[in-house]
């Protein structure tokens, strides 16, 4: 099987006032599954996290964001989305 390319996702803080992006990051990482390759890179006076995500080859094309959409999905996630969407 062929590698999977790496994704990039960022995520933005929604609602000021909720927990920082490092303690966000470290909830997302949580929910990773364990065989995906990740780098991630906050940016805490904007509210974003940056992530690079390769889940394992194989996977389909729509795996990180349909992992994304599920994580944030998390109470303690809710103030986040994809600045693609605007919405998760």
């Amino acid at each position: 099987m062929t590698q999977t390319e790496f994704q990039d996702l960022v995520l933005v803080c929604r609602r000021p006032g909720t927990a920082p992006a490092a303690t966000a990051v470290v909830r997302l990482l949580g929910k990773l599954p364990g065989e995906w390759e990740r780098s991630w890179r906050l940016d805490e006076t904007g509210g974003r996290i940056r992530l690079r995500i390769r889940p394992p080859a194989g996977s389909p094309p729509a795996a990180v964001r349909a992992w994304a959409d599920g994580a944030l999905q998390d109470p303690a996630l809710r103030a986040w989305c994809a600045e693609d969407s605007g919405a998760t």
